[in-house]
């Protein structure tokens, strides 16, 4: 019975620990930087990225 306990408790704290660090927003920094790099078309693979959107169009 103290094993169940024991178990139980250990995969609720993973869980929550796993959704905690994957639900994780973009700072500041980051939204800034991204919008920056849309501006310049400097995205990493900037050149499929336009292939794709226009595919999908």
């Amino acid at each position: 019975m103290k094993l169940i306990r024991i178990l139980t408790l250990a995969l609720t704290a993973s869980a929550l620990t796993l959704t905690t660090v994957s639900c994780r927003e973009k700072s500041t920094g980051e939204a800034i930087g991204d919008k920056v790099d849309d501006a310049l078309d400097a995205r990493p693979a900037e050149g499929v990225r336009d292939a794709v959107e226009k595919v999908t169009e």
